[in-house]
């Protein structure tokens, strides 16, 4: 790929990761839980913050908006693997050895 099309494609990629307003990082997990009366849908938002599993319950009317936000993480995620691709490339496209100086 050319170098200015890396630029642009880089340029892109930050641009759409800067338009993000928020995401939330986890795992939304949907469950069952046993109660007196039979069994209910029971979700919770499962991370893992410094090597420790943290879960914040998530109700019924929040869960659309929490899948949205992990929707967005899985997309920044991704849009930080290309940019730090991207880069790789660039730097090494530009670097003194891509132009056979040692």
């Amino acid at each position: 790929m050319k170098l200015e099309k890396m630029v642009e494609r880089r340029r892109k990629h930050l641009k759409e990761l800067r338009c993000m307003d928020s995401w939330i990082a986890g795992s939304l997990v949907v469950t069952e839980r046993k109660l007196a009366g039979g069994e209910r849908p029971f979700r919770y938002l499962s991370r893992s913050i410094d090597g420790k599993n943290r879960i914040t319950y998530v109700s019924k009317n929040q869960a659309v908006e929490f899948g949205r936000q992990l929707k967005t993480a899985r997309r920044a995620e991704w849009l930080f693997r290309e940019i730090s691709e991207l880069t790789i490339s660039i730097v090494k496209s530009t670097s003194d050895d891509a132009k056979g100086e040692k």
